[in-house]
């Protein structure tokens, strides 16, 4: 349940992938089943996600620069 996976969400509504945690009960609960389990996604990420801004205060800035840097190794 803790693995990224694509879960069939609301029947007939379609689908989702997120990390098992987020959808616990649902899953606990058997009103969301997993599906297409043999292409899961190897790999993970780390987004970080502000509000477009031409003048992107230093700080962001800064911040999103030491994540592009730690993670892109």
């Amino acid at each position: 349940m803790s693995g990224s996976s694509a879960w069939a969400v609301s029947p007939g509504l379609g689908l989702v992938q997120l990390p098992g945690f987020y959808l616990g009960h649902d899953i606990q609960q058997g009103t969301l089943v997993p599906v297409l389990e043999a292409y899961r996604p190897t790999d993970s990420g780390v987004w970080a996600v502000y509000p477009h801004n031409r003048h992107l205060s230093a700080k962001v800035r800064l911040f999103v620069n030491f994540l592009a840097d730690r993670f892109n190794r």
